[in-house]
Order: C-alpha cells, then sequence, then structure tokens
C-alpha cells in the first residue's frame, strides 16, 4: 500500500491559501464574507426596524431626518466549506517520483485549506465517510494509493452544497469529460481541477518494444512503441486535456496541468497563476 512520505517544512514554506471566489458564498460563521446578513464590518442594506432588533444596528442619524427607524445591515461572516477530493487509485504510484509529487501536491492543497480558516474535508473514496481535515498532517491518512478504481468514477461523492471543491487526478481513467466536471460543479462556490502525471505519461518517447502493465486491472499487454503510436498517444492525451479545459471553462471552473518533478515552489505558483491559490 504506497503512502507518499511528505517534506512538511517545505509545503509550508510555500505559503499561499485557497482563492475565493468573488461571489459570496456560505458556510459556517468564521472569516469570509458570505450571501446573508449577520454582524461583520460591511454594510449590506437598510431594512425597516422590527421589535427585538439590536438597537445599536438602528441608523439614529436617518431616524433624526425623517422619523424613520431603520435598521444598517451587514454582510455575514462564513467560514468556507472546502472538499478536497484525491484519487487514491494505483496509477497516482505508478512510479516514486509520482507518488512523491502526489504527496507534495495534497500537502500543499492541505496547508492552504489550513490558511483559508476553511472547515475541511478530504474525499478519498465514494464509499467511506470523508475525513475531517483539522490540521494539514490529517491529509496523511488519506493519501494510500491502492484503490482499484478512483473515487471519481463513483456515480455518487458526498460534495456539500456551496463548498469550495479542488480535486486532484490524472485523470487517466475513461470517462466523458462534460458529465464528470458538470457533476463535480454542481452546486458549488467553484471548482479546482488539477490534473496531476508523469511527463511520459503526458509525453511519451519511441522506445521500441514495452510491456505495458494495468496498475489497477492487473492486465499486461506487448507493444512496440515507434512514432506512429507515440503520435496516436499524444493527440489522444490531448483531447483529454482539451476536454477537461473546456468542461471548466463551460461551468467556471479553472483547470491546471501539473507535472511530477517540478518543484514545488513552481507547483504553488501556477496554482496561483491559475487562481487556485493566492499569497496568505
Amino acid at each position: 500500500m504506497p503512502t507518499p512520505s511528505i517534506d512538511w517544512p517545505l509545503v509550508r514554506a510555500a505559503a499561499f491559501r485557497l482563492a475565493l471566489p468573488r461571489t459570496p458564498i456560505g458556510g459556517r460563521v468564521g472569516e469570509r464574507l458570505g450571501s446573508g446578513t449577520g454582524s461583520s464590518l460591511e454594510f449590506q442594506d437598510y431594512r425597516s426596524y422590527a421589535p427585538g432588533d439590536d438597537l445599536r444596528h438602528v441608523d439614529w442619524a436617518a431616524y433624526a431626518r425623517s422619523e424613520l427607524l431603520a435598521v444598517r445591515l451587514y454582510r455575514e461572516e462564513v467560514a468556507p466549506c472546502v472538499d478536497l477530493v484525491l484519487d487514491t487509485s494505483r496509477s497516482m504510484a505508478v512510479s516514486e517520483g509520482k507518488l512523491r509529487a502526489y504527496g507534495e501536491l495534497a500537502a500543499l492543497l492541505a496547508c492552504a485549506s489550513s490558511s483559508t480558516a476553511a472547515d475541511s474535508r478530504v474525499i478519498a473514496t465514494a464509499a467511506g465517510d470523508p475525513q475531517r481535515l483539522q490540521r494539514p498532517e490529517d491529509i496523511q491518512r488519506s493519501l494510500t494509493c491502492d484503490a482499484a478504481v478512483s473515487a471519481l468514477e463513483g456515480a455518487h461523492l458526498p460534495l456539500r452544497r456551496r463548498s469550495l471543491r479542488v480535486v486532484v487526478s490524472d485523470f487517466l481513467f475513461p470517462h466523458d469529460a462534460d458529465a464528470l466536471v458538470t457533476r463535480l460543479a454542481r452546486e458549488g462556490a467553484s471548482l479546482a481541477i488539477v490534473q496531476l502525471t508523469l511527463r511520459e505519461e503526458a509525453e511519451p518517447a519511441a522506445d521500441g518494444g514495452l510491456r505495458l502493465i494495468d496498475v489497477e486491472g492487473g492486465g499486461e499487454m506487448d507493444l512496440l512503441v515507434d512514432q506512429l503510436v507515440v503520435r496516436d498517444y499524444r493527440a489522444r492525451f490531448q483531447r483529454l486535456q482539451l476536454g477537461l479545459s473546456t468542461a471548466a471553462r463551460r461551468t467556471g471552473a479553472r483547470f491546471v496541468h501539473v507535472v511530477a518533478g517540478t518543484p514545488l515552489r513552481d507547483v504553488a505558483r501556477a496554482l496561483a497563476v491559475a487562481g487556485v491559490l493566492e499569497a496568505a
């Protein structure tokens, strides 16, 4: 059961948090502005006074002018809900390099969620209960890559309404990009799709005769990997990425491709450029 080791000092040095959507969000009482009214310092609107209203919110200056009691309404403060969806299938651990990059990426997102002061959960399986992410190190409980299939292949994921959703996978499984992204985005506040692959998974070389092993299904196949095969594979991989990025744009989601082996700080910057993270 492969589980990545994580250099936590290196991850924490990145110092990023999740970027929040520009539209108001919903969640528990906390630090970020929500869609309802509450007790923050940001003025939202007026309404007529009703018995029981807090007299501290009465606009006495307006009353002096009009003799009408009006109450100031303020934007409520909420802690955003974050659903971090992780692909823990065996394809995420086909090499030590990919497994290490997967662990670093997951830890970076866990630290970013913590810096966002969010109510965060990790969804690594469609069958089990999500795991609460009370501190970044809790992410390690959900990084064992031994599942036969990705949680994303299940018919249902326990996503919360109005949650910020970040999905990490290589997406190297049969799927309809439009249907998958639409399902992930449905009733969410935001969606970020992060595809993690090895460089050779995106840009294989013509290496001659190879034995291909399906790490999830257990099947094997001998294949002559020549220029024609490589060209066909690259074209199919590009269609896969185009499908994901196009579906993301249609739903207002963000799509980022991360190549295993990229320095963590460069990964964090790429996520920030894409609008997934922001400087803490």
